[in-house]
């Protein structure tokens, strides 16, 4: 992508006059790039290393669009009219949300009361091994004896 061109995009979709890096210039600029390589692929198939590449723009874009829905849902709406973009499903933004939680480090309620009874059941289990290793000598015991036994009887 020229300079020139870039410059256009981030005039044409900037909030203020020194905006280059908000999420909705970041979008445009990144769906500049998917298209021209969708171009280059198109006409080099074999390319994979420029599919990969290709694949990394989407998830990044779709990052930014998952950023913009969250926080700012009117900037969403209008960068994916003017974009000409699917929306995103719910199941998306609920990974997302997930992800978010994660590194502020917030407790996930479901997830906590998931956790509680796991431990008690570990808690249980321990006994129950203690029984049955307790056991196994006496089983052993009860063999040895046995062969005892027959001794005796053959005298």
């Amino acid at each position: 992508m020229q300079r020139t061109e870039k410059k256009k995009i981030i005039q044409k979709y900037a909030a203020h006059g020194k905006d280059t890096g908000s999420a909705q210039v970041q979008v445009a600029v990144i769906t500049e790039r998917i298209n021209q390589l969708q171009q280059h692929l198109v006409d080099h198939p074999k390319d994979n290393h420029s599919r990969r590449g290709l694949l990394g723009l989407v998830g990044k874009r779709r990052r930014h669009l998952n950023y913009l829905k969250l926080h700012d849902k009117d900037g969403y709406e209008e960068i994916i009219k003017k974009l000409k973009l699917k929306k995103i499903t719910v199941k998306a933004v609920r990974q997302t949300v997930k992800k978010v939680i994660k590194k502020k480090g917030e407790i996930d309620p479901k997830k906590a009361t998931k956790k509680a009874p796991a431990k008690k059941k570990a808690t249980k289990k321990a006994p129950e091994a203690a029984k049955k290793a307790v056991k196994k000598p006496a089983a052993k015991k009860t063999a040895e004896k046995k062969p005892a036994a027959k001794k005796a009887e053959k005298k």
